[in-house]
């Protein structure tokens, strides 16, 4: 009787495993916190940007912040409404197609994206409305543009659609 080698015998008794694809929706929850939620609660209910000011510093945070990134103390319950409007310091003129990645869908082709100073003194990033790039500069004046759908709102940052250019 004629023996089995031990690489043939170990081919044979492998498993074979069924491999099944299951495409359904992963819906999640996930919790802001207490200082993130107001700034969600905040734009979803009022369409206002706000941060928080340290106690000791006097700075104010954005997006808000349980300590200060300074001072290394806790920031308290001092909020600070943001003014909506302020003055572009850098633009990144995106032109290739990105997915959202919280979302899933895909953002327009192109769109600019800025750094604006808010009048307070506060830097925050943003889409602007203004696509056309000889339009764009730095300086220029803009203001930000809010989804008008309650219903649509609850998404933080999301919420402002972006900023457009205003006339001083």
């Amino acid at each position: 009787m004629a023996r089995e080698s031990p690489e043939k015998k170990a081919k044979e008794s492998k498993p074979e495993y069924i491999q099944a694809a299951f495409n359904t929706p992963r819906p999640y929850n996930w919790s802001t916190g207490k200082y993130l939620g107001k700034f969600y609660a905040e734009a979803k209910e009022s369409k206002k940007i706000v941060g928080n000011r340290c106690p000791k510093c006097r700075e104010i945070w954005l997006p808000p912040t349980v300590v200060c990134p300074k001072c290394k103390v806790d920031m308290g319950w001092d909020w600070v409404e943001l003014p909506q409007t302020g003055t572009v310091t850098q633009y990144t003129y995106l032109v290739y197609p990105l997915w959202d990645p919280h979302y899933g869908e895909k953002w327009a082709n192109p769109y600019p994206s800025a750094t604006i100073l808010l009048d307070n003194g506060v830097y925050y990033r943003a889409f602007l409305e203004e696509t056309d790039k000889d339009k764009l500069k730095v300086g220029m004046r803009v203001q930000a543009v809010w989804k008008e759908d309650y219903e649509e709102r609850g998404q933080g940052p999301a919420d402002i659609l972006y900023f457009r250019t205003i006339e001083e």
